[in-house]
């Protein structure tokens, strides 16, 4: 059956195309040789895409020492493997605002996978700062599966839409398998693959909610996969408005299991408001308010001292 259900997915229109300027830029900048004044010529061509990768090289996620004011210094700065992610990162979060009608609400969806995004570049500082982006373009993603999964099985998977959203809890993650037989960070990976994204992102985005004994992760996916899946359980607690303490308590414990440590995830929140502002406007997604920053940093503040005292 899962076999099955992946392969109607994909033969579905539910799995955007990638557009032609995303196509053209995955292709110069396979080339070593790829002349910058042709990739800059063409990012230019496209506002929304010159403005989101202006936006991106003066963030501080993508370590922005200085402000940088032209798409040539941005490619420069960025590099190549950089520069081919984020435009197919913000093409494929274009396409999926543009596509076909469907159940999640999407200022919230987006905020809970920028949330995330950048809560994964930040926890990476600690364990994998030159690859900081690395965490970055599978955390913004993981979870377009949802938006697949809800496009191309509306009656199976509606009930399990619904609940993604504020204080919907996690059942509805177990409750993939039963109803419909697949995961959405597995349809979330073949999205991926469907746009020839490196597999080191695919895998990090298909394992996101695996064990760290998975058979099928290696030891080279599960670090960035835990850090995205404890990203991911701590962004859902910021985009609602939940008991900041338990949630603080949920945030620890998800970040623990990942192999991290609880001050990591103290230092990223303070500035995770601001990412997830710049970021939103870079990559041209709207986002819900925010619902409980200030509460949950400070609860988690409380909690590492609880159990240092």
């Amino acid at each position: 059956m899962r076999h099955e259900t992946l392969e109607a997915i994909a033969q579905s229109a539910a799995v955007p195309a990638m557009p032609a300027v995303a196509s053209h830029c995955f292709r110069m900048t396979l080339d070593p040789n790829c002349a910058i004044e042709r990739l800059v010529e063409l990012l230019g061509a496209d506002a929304g895409i010159a403005a989101g990768i202006l936006r991106l090289a003066n963030s501080a996620l993508f370590g922005a020492v200085r402000e940088i004011d032209s798409l040539q210094q941005a490619v420069a700065m960025l590099g190549l493997r950089r520069i081919r992610e984020l435009v197919l990162a913000r093409c494929m979060a274009a396409a999926l605002d543009d596509g076909p009608a469907d159940s999640i609400e999407r200022t919230y969806f987006w905020r809970r996978s920028v949330t995330t995004a950048a809560l994964a570049a930040r926890l990476a500082d600690g364990s994998m700062p030159r690859r900081r982006d690395a965490a970055f373009v599978p955390g913004l993603l993981a979870d377009i599966g949802v938006i697949v999964l809800a496009r191309a099985l509306p009656a199976r998977y509606g009930p399990i839409a619904e609940c993604y959203c504020p204080l919907g809890g996690d059942e509805w993650m177990q409750r993939e398998a039963e109803l419909v037989g697949v995961s959405h960070a597995e349809v979330s990976a073949m999205a991926l693959e469907s746009w020839r994204l490196p597999e080191s992102l695919v895998a990090a985005v298909r394992f996101h909610h695996a064990t760290a004994s998975h058979a099928e992760s290696t030891a080279a996916t599960r670090e960035p996969s835990a850090m995205i899946g404890a990203a991911s359980v701590v962004a859902a607690r910021l985009c609602e408005a939940s008991e900041p303490n338990a949630a603080a308590r949920t945030c620890l414990a998800a970040i623990e299991a990942a192999g991290l440590q609880g001050a990591a995830l103290a230092e990223a929140l303070p500035d995770v408001e601001r990412d997830v502002e710049n970021l939103a406007t870079a990559l041209g997604v709207g986002i819900a308010d925010a619902r409980s920053h200030g509460p949950l940093v400070d609860a988690v503040v409380r909690e590492m001292a609880q159990g240092v005292s």
